[in-house]
């Protein structure tokens, strides 16, 4: 379903959108990035389900494969922290590769970025696959974490490019919701491929994933940055880029939010086998039934969001979503502490999931809007920053003992911490103040 643009900017066109800040804290000019754009009718989205497959790449590659985290660790002779690292480095590697393929794509433009990391990707995988020890097997993911950055940022970038205003927040919740079925399908998926083989074969399925997106690309995906809107590509342009948007306050308070909630939600996402399987017993397919019952809510969620962001407003979506979030994540904690067992763990985290589904929409949605200038940019500091430093800290609810109680606290701590953030950030920036 091609979306038509609404609006261009001619090059080098910019307008500032002027914010306060409490004048009791020095009257402070907010100026943003955002393009004024001018209507053009050539540049379409690529097919919207592809897209969202691609940019989601993320779910595939680290949810399919958290049920089989204990095979691993038995199979390669291993710790179940070494394990995690292979997690850990697919996270990173995602985050320093949106980081460096953003500004690239904002001068190069998405496409070869796009043909680039789709086939690098099934690359990886195979050499996941083969890997005979942990080494290697971080190795390998650190490459296919980099690979598939690289589609993800370039994609998001791909919506800034065609689409604004609350048509970019409709895209965005679809390909969201389409994104949510990946936490779904990924662990029934993983659970599915345990039963006929071994978890290599998970890294099998990926590397013919990897060839489906590249044929695709390669086929049905056209052009969204015109050249005459394309930048330098040199490390100084890169980095004037960078810099030009985190200077705006309001882009750094989305990006801190974003940082602070997937620390939050990763330590569930690289913890929760552990709970299910070792605290509480359950087997392989039974926690592949948790996680899929709760990644469903996200898809409920995320549906629900483009229904009334019309009617809210991001900011108002985010803050409610982080705000139910942080409370899930208590209650976690509280069932840990009180004994209340994996039911009650199970239920909070489900409500944990189905805040996420305006989280994410919400977020991309209004740093793509306020870093528009260079969309790729924008997309490559929401998506880096936050999948980097919550890649980092998915050994953190692990090292303080992998329990319930350690994972809701974690949770807890810092999904409460992206909240008032979000709050503070809003309240701040709101007209009059």
């Amino acid at each position: 379903m091609p979306v038509r643009r609404t609006g261009a900017a001619p090059p080098g066109c910019s307008v500032p959108n002027r914010g306060r800040i409490d004048s009791a804290r020095g009257s402070v000019t907010a100026v943003t990035t955002e393009r004024l754009r001018k209507p053009t009718t050539h540049l379409v989205l690529p097919p919207i389900v592809p897209l969202a497959l691609i940019v989601g790449v993320s779910p595939f590659a680290t949810d399919m494969y958290i049920p089989a985290l204990p095979a691993i660790a038995r199979d390669l002779g291993t710790t179940a922290g070494a394990v995690q690292l292979s997690l850990t480095a697919f996270l990173v590697a995602f985050a320093i590769g949106q980081l460096l393929a953003g500004p690239v794509s904002d001068g190069i433009g998405r496409r070869p970025l796009l043909l680039l990391g789709t086939a690098v990707f099934a690359l990886a995988s195979v050499g996941c696959a083969l890997a005979p020890d942990i080494v290697t097997l971080v190795i390998a993911r650190v490459f296919q974490g980099l690979a598939g950055a690289a589609g993800a940022v370039a994609g998001r970038a791909m919506v800034s490019d065609v689409t604004e205003g609350p048509r970019m927040a409709k895209v965005f919740g679809t390909m969201a919701a389409l994104n949510a079925i990946g936490p779904v399908v990924a662990p029934l998926a993983g659970g599915v491929v345990l039963t006929v083989g071994s978890w290599r074969l998970m890294f099998v399925v990926l590397a013919l994933l990897g060839t489906v997106f590249s044929v695709t690309v390669l086929l049905r995906f056209r052009e969204t940055l015109p050249r005459e809107r394309r930048g330098g590509v040199g490390l100084g342009d890169n980095w004037d880029r960078i810099r030009t948007l985190m200077a705006i306050p309001r882009f750094r308070a989305y990006v801190l939010t974003g940082v602070l909630s997937t620390i939050g939600f990763f330590a569930y996402i690289a913890t929760s086998s552990f709970v299910f399987q070792s605290e509480f017993g359950f087997s392989e397919g039974l926690y592949t039934l948790v996680f899929a019952t709760n990644a469903s809510m996200m898809i409920i969620t995320t549906l629900l969001f483009r229904r009334v962001v019309g009617r809210f407003s991001e900011d108002t979506l985010l803050a409610a979503g982080l705000t139910v979030g942080a409370t899930g994540a208590a209650g976690v904690l509280v069932s840990a502490l009180c004994g209340w067992g994996p039911v009650a763990v199970w239920c909070c985290l489900a409500v944990v999931t189905g805040a996420w589904g305006f989280v994410l929409p919400a977020a991309m949605t209004r740093t793509q809007h306020v870093g528009a200038a260079h969309p790729g940019t924008a997309a490559a500091l929401q998506g880096g920053l936050t999948f980097g430093l919550g890649g980092l800290g998915t050994p953190l609810a692990g090292l303080l003992g992998g329990t319930a109680l350690a994972m809701g606290a974690v949770m807890a701590v810092l999904m409460t911490g992206a909240a008032v953030v979000q709050v503070v950030a809003t309240r701040r920036s709101a007209p009059g103040r």
